[in-house]
């Protein structure tokens, strides 16, 4: 069965649209591509932390395992991954005898992990079929789903809600326009100036920063060019360490004055009197998870809980960043039903021990490489900018659960942009090299060599 469909096709006129024909197996595999993109997005949890998107990731696992190989990387965060798989069993058998275990289990600490791991092949997989602005978007389409599940959604809809999901969406869709840069560059800049006045009005200080980040960096990859076309990658990694810098001092006095509302005010005044900084009295867990590393260097692994002296050693790190530890968060959230220390490395390093913490370089590398080499080059777009600063803080400051979403597709993102070449672009054909004549005689022969006429010596 064939099914025609328009494509734009570049054969003799420029800009003719022909129809071509599709078969019936290509229109199916289309059709999975979008499901799986819009199941990933999803957060539906069908058992033990298997994910909707996740199984769906694992059924098309024959499909993306061969493609996922294209991708430079790829690989290696694959063999990473069952590195630090590994690592967690065995860290789980080891400290069982001294530790005991979460009421959930090591298989559902671990699933999530696995889960989000299928939806990254999934997405790479889509990409590839469908095109990256389409494959974005219907994964944040799916992430609208269940953006009303989060247990803090009706305390600030649009911080814990449906902040990220508009995110991906009105910046996926300025990924669909391809061909004309200085559109796609205002409706980037538009998605990027709307999303930042309603995120900085809810008082969500962070991602208000990534925003203005993002507009700013995005303004200076459109540069005008001049003679040297590019730049060095770590002066790029410079502009972007010392302008997250200036955003931070002025956040945090716009916070502090009550220009981001009454309770990020609150907020900040609270932190930055207890620790001295907004950083550290915002997330005093840092200290926690310092103190855990010199307790245990080795790791804890997968579904195992904390001794009173694990959390005796937690709460000496957060009283020296001058924070109370005893006011019920450290027992109910950070122990009560597994370790969390609020961070993707501190998280990772709990479960996977070493491999662990070689996982978080490498997704650190991907960012930071991402960020030098897009700045360098005039290569990187919006979405890409901001998954790669919203990466970069949830490392080391967003716990492991609310940052595989995110990072699953940035994972899409990073590793795509670091193909050779984009199979979905036509390759220009090279320009003939015309004769170069001197005199008269030579623009005479250049005329008719233009015309298509003879050519003389």
């Amino acid at each position: 069965m064939a099914v025609a469909t328009a494509v734009r096709v570049r054969n003799g006129r420029a800009g003719r649209t022909q129809l071509a024909e599709r078969s019936g197996w290509e229109v199916l595999t289309a059709l999975l591509a979008g499901a799986a993109a819009f199941l990933a997005g999803t957060d539906f949890t069908l058992a033990r932390g298997l994910t909707v998107g996740g199984l769906m990731g694992a059924v098309l696992a024959p499909v993306w395992i061969r493609e996922a190989g294209r991708y430079r990387g790829a690989v290696l965060s694959g063999v990473l991954l069952l590195a630090c798989l590994v690592s967690a069993l065995a860290l789980n058998t080891w400290r069982s005898a001294t530790h005991p275990p979460t009421e959930a289990g090591v298989l559902f600490e671990l699933i999530p992990v696995v889960s989000a791991a299928m939806c990254v092949g999934a997405l790479l997989w889509g990409q590839r079929v469908l095109s990256p602005g389409v494959v974005v978007c219907l994964y944040a389409l799916g992430s609208f789903t269940t953006a009303t599940m989060g247990s803090r959604f009706a305390e600030e809809p649009w911080r814990f809600g449906f902040a990220m999901p508009s995110t991906m969406l009105l910046l996926g869709a300025c990924l669909l326009i391809r061909r004309r840069p200085r559109k796609r560059l205002l409706a980037d800049m538009t998605a990027l100036g709307l999303l930042t006045a309603v995120t900085a009005l809810s008082g969500a200080r962070s991602m208000s920063a990534f925003l203005i980040m993002t507009a700013v960096l995005l303004l200076w990859q459109h540069r005008p060019r001049t003679a040297k076309r590019t730049t060095s990658a770590l002066l790029s990694l410079v502009l972007v360490g010392a302008l997250g810098l200036g955003l931070y001092r002025a956040l945090e006095g716009a916070a502090l004055e009550g220009y981001l509302g009454q309770s990020a005010q609150e907020r900040t005044q609270e932190q930055t009197q207890a620790a001295g900084s907004l950083i550290l009295g915002g997330r005093p867990e840092i200290g926690a998870t310092v103190a855990l590393m010199l307790h245990e260097p080795l790791g804890y692994g997968a579904g195992i809980m904390a001794t009173p002296t694990d959390m005796q050693a937690a709460k000496q790190g957060m009283s020296r960043l001058g924070y109370d530890p005893d006011n019920g968060y450290v027992e109910h959230y950070m122990f009560g039903t597994r370790i969390e220390v609020h961070s993707l490395i501190g998280d990772l390093w709990i479960w996977f021990g070493l491999a662990g913490l070689v996982l978080s370089g490498w997704l650190l590398w991907l960012a930071t490489i991402y960020l030098g080499r897009s700045m360098s080059h005039r290569t990187g777009t919006a979405l890409g900018i901001f998954l790669a600063l919203q990466l970069g803080w949830n490392l080391f400051f967003g716990p492991i659960i609310s940052s595989l979403p995110p990072l699953a597709l940035a994972l899409g993102v990073f590793l795509l942009q670091r193909k050779e070449a984009d199979p979905a672009l036509p390759t220009p054909a090279p320009r003939p090299q015309l004769p170069r004549r001197r005199g008269r005689h030579g623009q005479r022969a250049r005329r008719r060599y233009l015309a298509g006429g003879p050519q003389r010596a």
